[in-house]
């Protein structure tokens, strides 16, 4: 278990309210059990983590409300990451700004969709523009295959870019393409990488995934983040249509995943850098 520190933040979190209050979208890739904000701070409570960042998941789809309650709740210890339409008006912007939102995210991975280069090129352009509004950063989930050949992009864009679960990068391939271009826009300062979702590219004990963890770091130490993923939500990859069949979290235990760390960074000043000081400055806390 890495040390503990005051403020250490999990930057990948998930709540998913009931659905009479929260309704899910109509073409969404799976449909989740629930996940309440009590559950998120018993888990963050279990792990000694005192900030949380919690994402917009894909099956609300522009609808906030639940992101935004849940912040809320928690106030300035929580920040959020929105899903918005590319027709957003300045004034909600700058109203999300003043209630935590940080980011937004641009969500290509889940449901097994394989969109052109060029379609998640536009994606992407779109919502860094509404990014760079209130100096926000632009985080996407996206397939390892789409790192390479978009990394031009992610250079000039008006805003910072984070990556989240490792660049669904796979144990052994530290060296491939999308691993050589996501370590040098870790050095180029203009990009973030979440050491997240391990369970979501390989199976328990996650050892696979240390070389990457430790080569990411080593690139830009202060470019990274961890996050929690919790509640390890399906993922829905099967690529058909959701029923109203709810699919079950997988069996992840959220403190092995904080336990990862210290085998990636044994070092004291590389832990509180992932854990308080990075989601510190890209978070705005």
């Amino acid at each position: 278990m890495p040390k503990h520190f005051p403020n250490a933040c999990d930057c990948h979190t998930h709540v998913i309210g009931s659905k009479t209050q929260y309704p899910l979208i109509a073409k969404r890739a799976y449909t989740p059990m629930q996940a309440p904000l009590a559950d998120l701070v018993a888990m963050l409570t279990r792990l000694k983590l005192e900030r949380v960042v919690i994402v917009q998941p894909s099956f609300y789809g522009t609808d906030n409300t639940c992101t935004l309650d849940a912040i809320a709740e928690l106030g300035d210890l929580a920040r959020g990451v929105a899903v918005l339409g590319n027709d957003t008006p300045n004034s909600e912007l700058d109203d999300l700004h003043r209630r935590g939102v940080r980011g937004l995210r641009v969500n290509v991975a889940t449901g097994g969709t394989n969109k052109p280069v060029e379609t998640i090129r536009d994606g992407l352009n779109a919502a860094a523009k509404l990014c760079a509004r209130n100096g926000w950063h632009l985080q996407t989930f996206i397939p390892s295959s789409a790192i390479a050949p978009l990394a031009p992009l992610f250079a000039d864009l008006p805003v910072p870019i984070v990556i989240d679960h490792f660049g669904l990068i796979a144990p052994g391939e530290e060296e491939s393409a999308a691993a050589d271009a996501l370590k040098r826009l870790l050095a180029s300062g203009r990009g973030w990488v979440k050491l997240s979702g391990t369970y979501r590219i390989t199976t328990p004990p996650w050892s696979g995934m240390t070389a990457l963890a430790q080569a990411l770091g080593a690139a830009n130490p202060d470019q990274v983040v961890w996050g929690s993923d919790w509640p390890h939500t399906p993922g829905g990859k099967s690529g058909k249509p959701a029923s109203d069949r709810e699919e079950p979290f997988q069996d992840i235990d959220a403190q092995a995943l904080l336990d990862l760390i210290d085998t990636w960074f044994p070092d004291e000043t590389m832990q509180r850098k992932l854990l308080v000081d990075n989601p510190a400055r890209l978070y705005d806390f």
